[in-house]
């Protein structure tokens, strides 16, 4: 009887895993088809993607010219880490003459929920800065994300000089990133952020960035920067959106701007001597903050209490803590 009970819970555990385990291969196959190439299957962007835009801010690029647009992707039920991003890093704001604006990108609910479709409709009249298209808002949905503030903004406000594309739990100092941008001073071909160099597909199923040698056939994966925050030239945003429409669709969404880059031949740069790209949270201190571009993990009620302490903060204090620090 025992021996039974145990055959059972194992022909369970086993059904469920490999249920879990189609769902996760199906995931892509919901948005891309898959073609037979010298005996290797490889993903295709497919054919019936919507690219209809269901949300538009209203925008006047031409006359506004904008030096920084950040992009960032969220869900639905993100509206909370929408409004403190609204009130602090993402406000619309000039920084040494030079202006600084966010808009949000959304996909559908993915219940479809009527309620939740309204509310969105409602703030975006209010704020004028989500940009949605009707693909399902899911994670492994980013590159659709991603691709569309890509095609938005090369559309819609060509004029800007640089585009940030990041999270909604992430924290952004824009003051030191436009300080860095205008330090570095090169506005063409020009793509930054937290850099990898020497990354490997994840086949372990259980991983949350888990590809299959179906989806991956490669064995490493090209430079890239990490999803959390990166930064480029006008110029790369409309090179990657008309060669996105050749490349072959891949749901980890930083993977697929790399390959995007390696056959534009872009290289990664490097925004200044001194790491400014976190993809993990840096403990807060204002000084520390100061110094740093991106810190990931934020909460939205940590977002206001940092950024109201960062603007709060003197410069000589911070010099002092930082010599401390290194002496």
């Amino acid at each position: 009887m025992a021996r039974k009970k145990l055959f059972f819970a194992i022909t369970v555990m086993f059904s469920v895993f490999g249920v879990w385990a189609l769902v996760m291969e199906l995931n892509i196959l919901n948005y891309c088809r898959i073609c037979p190439k010298t005996n290797t299957y490889y993903f295709i962007d497919f054919e019936d993607v919507n690219k209809t835009f269901t949300l538009l801010p209203k925008v006047n690029c031409k006359k506004t010219r904008p030096y920084l647009v950040l992009l960032i992707t969220c869900t639905h039920d993100e509206k909370e880490a929408r409004m403190a991003i609204r009130e602090t890093w993402g406000r619309r704001r000039r920084i040494a003459g030079k202006l600084v604006s966010s808009y949000f990108l959304l996909g559908i609910s993915t219940y479809q929920d009527l309620k939740s479709e309204a509310e969105l409709v409602n703030e975006s009249s209010t704020y004028n800065d989500i940009i949605q298209r009707p693909f399902i808002d899911a994670y492994y949905n980013l590159t659709l994300k991603t691709i569309m503030g890509i095609d938005w903004i090369s559309e819609h406000c060509p004029e800007t000089k640089f585009v940030m594309k990041t999270d909604s739990d992430m924290f952004i100092n824009t003051f030191y990133l436009v300080q860095l941008l205008e330090k570095k001073n090169q506005s063409s071909n020009f793509f930054t952020g937290f850099l990898k160099l020497n990354e490997y597909p994840i086949r372990n199923i259980f991983s949350k960035w888990y590809a299959s040698e179906r989806e991956y056939p490669g064995v490493k994966y090209p430079p890239f920067c990490s999803g959390t925050g990166y930064v480029f030239s006008i110029d790369v945003a409309q090179k990657i959106y008309n060669i996105s429409m050749t490349v072959p669709f891949f749901k980890l969404e930083d993977v697929y701007l790399g390959l995007c880059l390696a056959i534009l031949d872009i290289h990664l740069k490097e925004l200044h001597t001194e790491q400014t790209f976190f993809p993990e949270k840096q403990t807060f201190s204002a000084c520390r903050y100061s110094k740093l571009v991106t810190s990931h993990g934020v909460k939205p009620n940590e977002n206001i209490v940092y950024w109201n302490l960062l603007q709060r903060s003197r410069a000589e204090k911070c010099k002092l803590e930082l010599n401390h620090m290194t002496s």
